[in-house]
């Protein structure tokens, strides 16, 4: 299973811009994943896309929240999201020793 999989997912926002009939001409949007880490801060990450809506008729309020993720394309979002979280578990197993002597050293 992928790490997006289980990220808890969220909305940080979605600002329409509007052209003369105050129809949404695009969408820029910020899409929140979180994903505990074992012992440590929740992993986080916002993804952002700007969304060019071709042929312009809705007002904002006539969008669902899922027509609009759907036009984010989330499936690279979900790709980028496993790769960066893969890598911050690589790193989460590495500590750094503040406390090394090196005047011990020969």
């Amino acid at each position: 299973m992928a790490h997006s999989d289980n990220a808890t997912k969220a909305w940080v926002s979605a600002i329409p811009t509007k052209n003369a009939d105050g129809h949404v001409t695009k969408w820029n949007c910020q899409y929140k994943y979180t994903l505990a880490v074992s012992g440590k801060d929740d992993f986080v990450n916002v993804f952002r896309k700007l969304v060019i809506i071709e042929s312009p008729s809705k007002v904002p309020s006539s969008y669902t929240k899922t027509e609009i993720l759907n036009q984010c394309r989330t499936e690279h979002w979900d790709l980028m999201f496993n790769k960066k979280y893969s890598h911050h578990l690589t790193l989460s197993g590495k500590t750094i020793d503040t406390d090394f002597d090196v005047s011990g050293l020969n």
